[in-house]
């Protein structure tokens, strides 16, 4: 397990994945990451292209029935 710092980059955090790591979890430079929170500690989830699919088609939805699901949101 490595020890790394938070630094401030503009208005977010930045915290380095030691170059081991990403080897072994085959992780590419540009790779996107799901950042999450589970029992008090970071979870990072690299993005799949299937997971990424279903993001789009998400926005894709939301976007044309915005009008609707804000309807049902007030319900």
């Amino acid at each position: 397990m490595s020890e790394v710092a938070l630094r401030k980059v503009g208005t977010s955090f930045v915290a380095t994945i030691p170059a081991e790591l990403v080897q072994q979890l085959k992780l590419v430079e540009g790779q996107k990451l799901v950042v999450g929170k589970e029992n008090g500690r970071i979870v990072l989830t690299p993005v799949t292209a299937e997971m990424d699919a279903v993001a789009r088609a998400y926005a894709r939805v939301a976007k044309k029935y915005r009008s609707a699901l804000q309807k049902l949101a007030d319900v």
